[in-house]
Protein backbone atom coordinates (compact mmCIF):
# COMPACT_ATOMS: atom_id res chain seq x y z
CA UNK A 1 0.00 0.00 0.00
CA UNK A 2 2.84 2.40 0.88
CA UNK A 3 4.59 1.56 -2.40
CA UNK A 4 1.39 2.32 -4.34
CA UNK A 5 0.91 5.62 -2.47
CA UNK A 6 4.48 6.66 -3.21
CA UNK A 7 3.98 5.91 -6.91
CA UNK A 8 0.80 7.99 -7.03
CA UNK A 9 2.46 10.94 -5.30
CA UNK A 10 5.42 10.71 -7.65
CA UNK A 11 3.10 10.76 -10.67
CA UNK A 12 1.33 13.81 -9.23
CA UNK A 13 4.63 15.56 -8.73
CA UNK A 14 5.59 14.86 -12.34
CA UNK A 15 2.34 16.37 -13.57
CA UNK A 16 2.78 19.49 -11.46
CA UNK A 17 6.36 20.02 -12.50
CA UNK A 18 6.14 19.29 -16.24
CA UNK A 19 8.14 22.00 -17.85
CA UNK A 20 8.03 23.46 -21.35
CA UNK A 21 10.34 25.85 -23.12
CA UNK A 22 7.99 28.63 -22.02
CA UNK A 23 7.82 27.53 -18.33
CA UNK A 24 10.79 25.75 -16.78
CA UNK A 25 10.54 24.09 -13.37
CA UNK A 26 13.97 23.71 -11.83
CA UNK A 27 14.95 20.06 -11.55
CA UNK A 28 16.45 20.72 -8.12
CA UNK A 29 13.06 21.75 -6.71
CA UNK A 30 11.42 18.65 -8.18
CA UNK A 31 14.09 16.42 -6.67
CA UNK A 32 13.71 18.05 -3.24
CA UNK A 33 9.92 17.60 -3.29
CA UNK A 34 10.19 13.91 -4.20
CA UNK A 35 12.76 13.39 -1.46
CA UNK A 36 10.48 15.10 1.06
CA UNK A 37 7.54 12.87 0.05
CA UNK A 38 9.71 9.77 0.44
CA UNK A 39 10.80 10.88 3.93
CA UNK A 40 7.18 11.48 5.01
CA UNK A 41 6.04 8.06 3.75
CA UNK A 42 9.05 6.34 5.28
CA UNK A 43 8.43 8.04 8.63
CA UNK A 44 4.80 6.95 8.64
CA UNK A 45 5.78 3.36 7.85
CA UNK A 46 8.38 3.36 10.64
CA UNK A 47 5.91 4.77 13.17
CA UNK A 48 3.31 2.17 12.20
CA UNK A 49 5.85 -0.63 12.50
CA UNK A 50 7.00 0.51 15.94
CA UNK A 51 3.37 0.71 17.13
CA UNK A 52 2.59 -2.82 15.94
CA UNK A 53 5.82 -4.13 17.45
CA UNK A 54 4.87 -2.56 20.77
CA UNK A 55 1.45 -4.22 20.65
CA UNK A 56 2.96 -7.63 19.89
CA UNK A 57 5.57 -7.29 22.65
CA UNK A 58 3.04 -6.09 25.26
CA UNK A 59 1.84 -8.50 27.95
CA UNK A 60 -1.38 -10.39 27.11
CA UNK A 61 -3.21 -8.58 29.89
CA UNK A 62 -2.58 -5.29 28.06
CA UNK A 63 -3.36 -6.52 24.55
CA UNK A 64 -6.59 -8.26 25.56
CA UNK A 65 -8.59 -5.70 27.48
CA UNK A 66 -11.98 -6.92 28.67
CA UNK A 67 -14.59 -4.26 29.08
CA UNK A 68 -16.31 -4.44 32.44
CA UNK A 69 -20.09 -4.58 32.17
CA UNK A 70 -22.87 -4.18 34.70
CA UNK A 71 -24.68 -7.24 35.99
CA UNK A 72 -28.43 -7.29 35.42
CA UNK A 73 -30.29 -8.66 38.46
CA UNK A 74 -33.85 -9.40 39.50
CA UNK A 75 -36.65 -11.63 38.27
CA UNK A 76 -35.70 -11.89 34.61
CA UNK A 77 -38.24 -14.52 33.67
CA UNK A 78 -38.39 -18.30 33.60
CA UNK A 79 -35.48 -20.03 31.91
CA UNK A 80 -36.16 -21.15 28.31
CA UNK A 81 -36.03 -24.87 27.60
CA UNK A 82 -33.26 -26.21 25.38
CA UNK A 83 -31.30 -29.33 24.50
CA UNK A 84 -27.64 -29.41 23.46
CA UNK A 85 -25.00 -32.12 23.15
CA UNK A 86 -21.95 -32.58 25.35
CA UNK A 87 -18.54 -33.15 23.68
CA UNK A 88 -19.17 -36.91 23.73
CA UNK A 89 -22.35 -36.46 21.69
CA UNK A 90 -24.88 -37.08 24.50
CA UNK A 91 -27.77 -34.59 24.47
CA UNK A 92 -28.83 -32.88 27.69
CA UNK A 93 -31.83 -30.71 28.58
CA UNK A 94 -31.64 -27.73 30.88
CA UNK A 95 -34.19 -29.40 33.18
CA UNK A 96 -31.47 -31.86 34.20
CA UNK A 97 -30.15 -29.24 36.61
CA UNK A 98 -33.45 -28.14 38.15
CA UNK A 99 -33.22 -27.70 41.91
CA UNK A 100 -29.68 -26.27 41.69
CA UNK A 101 -28.42 -22.72 41.66
CA UNK A 102 -27.19 -22.89 38.08
CA UNK A 103 -24.32 -20.72 36.86
CA UNK A 104 -24.47 -21.03 33.08
CA UNK A 105 -21.46 -19.68 31.20
CA UNK A 106 -21.39 -19.20 27.41
CA UNK A 107 -17.82 -19.44 26.11
CA UNK A 108 -15.51 -20.60 23.29
CA UNK A 109 -11.98 -21.93 23.02
CA UNK A 110 -11.16 -19.12 20.56
CA UNK A 111 -12.24 -16.44 23.09
CA UNK A 112 -9.26 -15.32 25.26
CA UNK A 113 -11.43 -13.63 27.94
CA UNK A 114 -13.45 -16.86 28.24
CA UNK A 115 -10.29 -18.90 28.74
CA UNK A 116 -9.12 -16.36 31.30
CA UNK A 117 -12.15 -16.68 33.57
CA UNK A 118 -12.69 -20.45 33.44
CA UNK A 119 -10.07 -21.34 36.10
CA UNK A 120 -12.06 -19.07 38.44
CA UNK A 121 -15.22 -21.06 37.70
CA UNK A 122 -13.37 -24.32 38.33
CA UNK A 123 -12.35 -23.05 41.77
CA UNK A 124 -15.87 -21.79 42.55
CA UNK A 125 -17.46 -25.08 41.46
CA UNK A 126 -15.24 -26.89 43.95
CA UNK A 127 -16.00 -24.37 46.69
CA UNK A 128 -19.79 -24.26 46.29
CA UNK A 129 -20.69 -27.75 45.03
CA UNK A 130 -21.75 -28.91 48.51
CA UNK A 131 -24.12 -25.93 48.78
CA UNK A 132 -26.17 -26.79 45.73
CA UNK A 133 -24.35 -24.68 43.13
CA UNK A 134 -23.80 -26.13 39.66
CA UNK A 135 -21.72 -24.52 36.93
CA UNK A 136 -22.60 -25.36 33.34
CA UNK A 137 -20.61 -24.36 30.28
CA UNK A 138 -22.13 -23.83 26.85
CA UNK A 139 -19.43 -23.56 24.20
CA UNK A 140 -19.96 -21.95 20.81
CA UNK A 141 -17.43 -24.37 19.41
CA UNK A 142 -16.61 -27.78 17.95
CA UNK A 143 -16.72 -30.89 20.12
CA UNK A 144 -13.07 -31.88 19.62
CA UNK A 145 -11.79 -28.43 20.60
CA UNK A 146 -14.03 -28.36 23.67
CA UNK A 147 -12.85 -31.84 24.73
CA UNK A 148 -9.19 -30.91 24.34
CA UNK A 149 -9.47 -27.64 26.24
CA UNK A 150 -11.55 -29.18 29.05
CA UNK A 151 -8.86 -31.84 29.53
CA UNK A 152 -6.10 -29.21 29.42
CA UNK A 153 -7.55 -27.09 32.24
CA UNK A 154 -9.10 -29.91 34.29
CA UNK A 155 -12.69 -28.76 33.85
CA UNK A 156 -14.73 -30.06 36.80
CA UNK A 157 -18.22 -29.16 35.62
CA UNK A 158 -20.25 -30.21 32.56
CA UNK A 159 -20.14 -28.27 29.34
CA UNK A 160 -22.38 -28.53 26.31
CA UNK A 161 -21.60 -27.19 22.88
CA UNK A 162 -23.09 -26.15 19.56
CA UNK A 163 -22.89 -23.61 16.77
CA UNK A 164 -26.01 -21.79 15.56
CA UNK A 165 -28.16 -23.78 18.01
CA UNK A 166 -25.99 -22.67 20.95
CA UNK A 167 -26.07 -19.07 19.71
CA UNK A 168 -29.88 -19.26 19.62
CA UNK A 169 -29.87 -20.49 23.23
CA UNK A 170 -27.62 -17.60 24.24
CA UNK A 171 -29.96 -15.15 22.54
CA UNK A 172 -32.98 -16.70 24.29
CA UNK A 173 -31.23 -16.10 27.62
CA UNK A 174 -30.82 -12.40 26.91
CA UNK A 175 -27.63 -12.01 24.89
CA UNK A 176 -28.92 -10.83 21.52
CA UNK A 177 -25.65 -9.02 20.76
CA UNK A 178 -23.80 -12.34 20.79
CA UNK A 179 -20.72 -11.24 22.77
CA UNK A 180 -18.62 -13.68 24.77
CA UNK A 181 -18.23 -14.51 27.57
CA UNK A 182 -21.76 -14.32 28.92
CA UNK A 183 -22.96 -15.73 32.24
CA UNK A 184 -26.50 -16.36 33.48
CA UNK A 185 -27.59 -17.41 36.97
CA UNK A 186 -30.77 -19.48 37.32
CA UNK A 187 -32.23 -20.17 40.76
CA UNK A 188 -33.46 -23.62 41.86
CA UNK A 189 -37.03 -22.81 40.78
CA UNK A 190 -35.91 -22.07 37.20
CA UNK A 191 -36.05 -18.27 37.36
CA UNK A 192 -33.29 -16.26 35.71
CA UNK A 193 -31.99 -14.02 38.49
CA UNK A 194 -28.82 -12.49 37.01
CA UNK A 195 -27.11 -11.90 33.67
CA UNK A 196 -23.55 -10.68 33.18
CA UNK A 197 -21.96 -9.83 29.80
CA UNK A 198 -18.17 -9.98 29.90
CA UNK A 199 -15.65 -11.50 32.28
CA UNK A 200 -16.57 -12.28 35.88
CA UNK A 201 -13.72 -12.13 38.37
CA UNK A 202 -13.70 -14.34 41.45
CA UNK A 203 -14.90 -11.67 43.88
CA UNK A 204 -17.84 -10.62 41.70
CA UNK A 205 -18.89 -14.19 40.93
CA UNK A 206 -18.68 -15.17 44.61
CA UNK A 207 -20.79 -12.17 45.62
CA UNK A 208 -23.48 -13.10 43.07
CA UNK A 209 -23.60 -16.69 44.32
CA UNK A 210 -23.55 -15.82 48.02
CA UNK A 211 -26.46 -13.40 47.54
CA UNK A 212 -28.58 -16.23 46.16
CA UNK A 213 -27.77 -18.98 48.67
Amino acid sequence: MLVRAFGQLRLWARRVFVYTPEQVAPLAVKSILLSFIAVVIGGAALAGGLYLRGQLDAPASEVITVKKAATERGNLGHRPEFWLADPQGVRHGIGEWDGKLLVMNFWATWCPPCRHEMPVFIALQKRYASRGVQFLGIAIDDADKVRAFAAEIGLNYPTLHGQLDAIEVMSAYGNEAGGLPFTVLVDPSGTIVARHPGVLDEASASALIEALL
